[in-house]
């Protein structure tokens, strides 16, 4: 997300591709505008393999930072293969990359995200509306710093949720929608 938003590379937002990260300041892009079309066709093909090859995650350890899990895919991952100018970029900026993220872990679980108990309570609601206990689930909500106002579907027990949603006043709503087909 971070590339995308430093480099300026302009890929739509639709399907499993998310709107643009919220960064702020940009940095400078390191790459010509002549660069562009190539870079937007290669992250397009690594973010769709990023996103086929997350494997689930452990829940947060608040004691430490999961930026090790988020980078352990190296910029040779196979999704770049076929993009040496991404590859290139994605190489010289991983250590920008992982610093903004990790800046951007520390400040959700200073604000205190983790322990947000709206996730309970809308269990809790469903159950008292069903009139029944809700059926054991499990769900995997990734967290995205983006400008986009859409949950994007990975699988039927994954998404992909801008963190402004799920930090804002509507998200005991939208989880409800989420949460009914597994109760």
């Amino acid at each position: 997300m971070w590339i995308r938003a430093a480099e300026r590379i302009d890929v739509l937002a639709g399907g499993v591709v998310p709107g643009p990260a919220e960064i702020d300041p940009l940095p400078d892009p390191s790459t010509a505008p002549a660069d562009g079309p190539e870079l937007a066709a290669g992250w397009l093909a690594w973010w769709q393999a990023l996103t086929e090859a997350l494997p689930l995650r452990e829940p947060v350890d608040p004691s430490r930072l999961p930026s090790e899990m988020v980078f352990a895919l190296p910029p040779d991952f196979a999704g770049l293969a076929g993009w040496p100018a991404l590859q290139r970029v994605a190489a010289a900026r991983r250590h920008e990359a992982r610093d903004w993220h990790v800046r951007r872990v520390k400040a959700d679980l200073a604000a205190g995200h983790q322990n947000d108990l709206r996730t309970i309570h809308t269990v809790s609601d469903l159950a008292r509306e069903l009139g029944r206990p809700v059926k054991p689930f499990k769900l995997d909500f990734l967290i995205l710093p983006v400008r986009d106002d859409q949950i994007r579907q990975l699988r039927p027990d994954r998404y992909l949720v801008p963190q402004s949603l799920r930090d804002g006043p509507r998200w005991p709503h939208l989880l409800r929608a989420l949460l009914l087909p597994h109760a």
